[in-house]
């Protein structure tokens, strides 16, 4: 009977563990900062979503994937460029710290075509 009660506990702890892995926002308890993940889909000349916006003292964790060819991704006047391999050959992940209200410009770094310099997009830091 111990045995069986040790086993469900086990598999109950394992369980609460998955879960926490799954939640959006993941907290970091540590910095007391909230941790954002979001999906970028680079595709024919767009970000999709091509505007973020999230309050001062969060932490996005930027998951970019191509639906077509390789991209770039690059955040203006931060130390982010990335590459963003094409479609179904994996993604690109970037934390960035909003640590100051302001607008962030990124943009395809790749030239990827007649419409690359329209492929752009902000993050929008705000006040709580």
């Amino acid at each position: 009977m111990a045995q069986a009660h040790a086993r469900l506990i086990w598999v109950l702890m394992i369980m609460i563990a998955l879960s926490a892995t799954a939640l959006v926002p993941v907290f970091n308890w540590a910095g007391a900062q909230e941790r954002h993940i979001v999906e970028i889909v680079a595709e024919r000349f767009t970000f999709t979503p091509s505007e973020i916006r999230v309050p001062v003292g969060t932490t996005l964790e930027l998951r970019v994937r191509s639906d077509d060819t390789m991209h770039g991704f690059r955040i203006v006047g931060r130390n982010v460029n990335l590459t963003v391999p094409k479609r179904r050959q994996g993604e690109a992940v970037v934390l960035f710290e909003a640590n100051e209200v302001g607008r962030f410009r990124f943009e395809c770094s790749r030239l990827c075509g007649a419409g690359h310099n329209f492929m752009q997009g902000e993050i929008v830091v705000v006040e709580p």
